[in-house]
């Protein structure tokens, strides 16, 4: 995993700088929140996935990325065992579905899976600003990630990023980087597709098929 380059951008750790404490829901609506504050609540707070509803999700993830990139459904239907949650916050279903999305997205256009996604960014920051203010440059990233992630745009965040975007948005652009494969999960790719011909237990034309059918094809 490539570390992220000091020289031009902090790392994680130095992008750190007394403790934001946890807020309850009924907090959110306080007018001297930070921008941090309220990403930081709604992390907390957004609804709950159970493992049940996660493969739901995914299933209904990946059914959406085949009508965005027909060209690629094949490939999309075995990209399942990419949707696994890399962090606890992915228990909150927002988080979890832009996780996913983006991932399939990138499947769809061969790219590499591995980087972190925009969701796992978010993860992150969230996980840095409870033990430590975040730096302008990392608040500037977190808010990009966010909007990326197509999280609700609570507490004017569009705009604050607006704001740090037109200050610095060079080296937001270099942080992103660094922290897309800082965060990197290297064994996160599809490898190669071997299929039986049979999805969810049905005949399928797939073009990874590479045997006879069975009766219990799983994704491979």
């Amino acid at each position: 995993r490539a570390a992220a380059n000091p020289a031009t951008a902090p790392t994680l750790k130095g992008a750190l700088m007394p403790t934001v404490p946890k807020l309850r829901s009924s907090d959110t609506g306080a007018t001297n929140r930070t921008p941090t504050d309220h990403l930081s609540t709604l992390l907390q707070d957004l609804d709950l996935a159970g493992i049940f509803e996660r493969i739901d999700i995914a299933e209904t993830e990946i059914t959406k990325a085949v009508e965005r990139h027909p060209h690629a459904a094949d490939r999309l239907w075995h990209a399942f065992k990419l949707l696994t949650p890399t962090h606890e916050r992915m228990d909150h279903e927002p988080v979890y579905r832009a996780h996913c999305r983006e991932l399939l997205d990138r499947v769809a256009e061969d790219d590499d899976t591995r980087p972190a996604t925009a969701a796992e960014i978010c993860c992150a920051m969230f996980d840095i600003s409870k033990v430590t203010p975040l730096s302008s440059l990392a608040m500037g990233l977190y808010m990009r990630a966010w909007l990326k992630a197509g999280l609700p745009d609570i507490a004017k965040i569009a705009e604050d990023s607006e704001h740090h975007e037109a200050l610095e948005r060079s080296r937001i652009d270099q942080y992103e980087h660094d922290t897309r494969r800082a965060l990197a999960v290297d064994t996160r790719k599809l490898g190669t597709i071997e299929c039986r011909g049979r999805h969810h237990g049905e005949p399928v034309d797939c073009a990874y098929t590479t045997g006879h059918a069975s009766d219990t094809e799983v994704r491979s």
